[in-house]
């Protein structure tokens, strides 16, 4: 970024700030067809307001809302804008790391936000800055376009999820129980599932032959009591072939940071360990033929933050590394 920026805190009803306001609310009709959801928000509840300056030209602004309405100690990051001709120059992060410290000064425990579908460049912008999905809130709640993000601003308050992906007969489940068996020997407090279970349900529901919308409900209503009881580490033995998938287990955890760490052998290895837990003709054909498929799907998917071999390595080596690939 070239030229010089400077942050300012402003009144909500400053000139400039306003005139951004509506040429945000201006692109936004202009790509949803439609007007925001709340076009008019009341100053009362704004606990401060920014505006950015690019070489002395108005090139941004954001609001801090308070969100105590949502929950205690949260705030609501709204009218989020910088001029389209000055994007790509770091401005909006700049904004937003203002407005990160602005909520923590002030003794806020959590930030949330609302942006949409068709806003690629806010997504990777929160996604930069810390924040993680979280199920869409208040007036947002049954709006398909809308995404919802948020951020924890006090150390450990939120959830941190391990996904031990990998094809079948990698040894996903196995690590995974080592992992939680390390977990507990470090008096980490954690949960660890086998998501399988999740989606043994018959029949599947229409275009969803994995039942993936049933185990992601089942895992939004488990996690509001493993976090009430303290078990805010949760490891997961899951495939993940899906990128949309990673957002989807954040929701699904209130906002969780989420790590995916696949598993690998090779595929005589991954054949071996199939053909001897198969003992059903039928379900040993399909997985035999779905470990050579569903490895190849994985790779060139390549969602993983790190990949471990788990071929004729101790387990608990393995379910070691993988923790330590996830930062925990």
């Amino acid at each position: 970024m070239s030229g010089a920026v400077h942050v300012t805190v402003v009144p909500w009803d400053d000139d400039d700030v306003a005139r951004l306001r509506d040429e945000q609310q201006a692109e936004i009709y202009q790509r949803y067809q439609q007007r925001d959801i709340e076009p008019d928000l009341p100053p009362e509840e704004m606990l401060g307001t920014l505006l950015v300056t690019l070489d002395g030209e108005v090139a941004g602004c954001g609001s801090l809302r308070d969100g105590m309405g949502y929950g205690e100690g949260y705030g609501e990051l709204k009218r989020m804008y910088v001029r389209p001709p000055l994007r790509g120059r770091g401005l909006g992060g700049r904004i937003l790391a203002e407005l990160v410290r602005i909520a923590k000064a002030g003794g806020l425990t959590r930030l949330i936000l609302e942006t949409g579908e068709l806003q690629p460049e806010a997504i990777r912008l929160y996604r930069r800055g810390g924040f993680r999905r979280i199920a869409n809130y208040g007036p947002y709640t049954d709006v398909p376009t809308s995404i919802c993000y948020g951020r924890w601003l006090v150390p450990d308050a939120g959830m941190r999820v391990l996904v031990v992906n990998g094809s079948v007969g990698t040894g996903k489940t196995a690590v995974a129980d080592a992992a939680a068996e390390l977990l507990r020997e470090r008096e980490v407090p954690h949960a660890w599932l086998d998501v399988d279970v999740f989606r043994r349900v018959w029949p599947r529901p229409d275009g969803d032959p994995f039942a993936q919308q049933v185990v992601l409900g089942h895992l939004a209503a488990i996690a509001p009591n493993l976090q009430a009881r303290g078990y805010r580490h949760v490891v997961l033995a899951e495939v993940v072939e899906d990128a949309a998938d990673r957002e989807r287990y954040e929701a699904a955890f209130d906002g969780a940071d989420v790590a995916i760490v696949r598993v690998t052998a090779s595929e005589a290895t991954r054949l071996a360990r199939v053909a001897a837990r198969e003992t059903d003709e039928h379900w040993r054909d399909w997985h035999l033929a779905r470990t050579v498929e569903l490895e190849a799907i994985l790779a060139a998917a390549a969602l993983d933050d790190a990949v471990v071999d788990n071929d004729g390595r101790p387990v608990r080596d393995v379910a070691a590394e993988v923790l330590a690939a996830a930062g925990w």
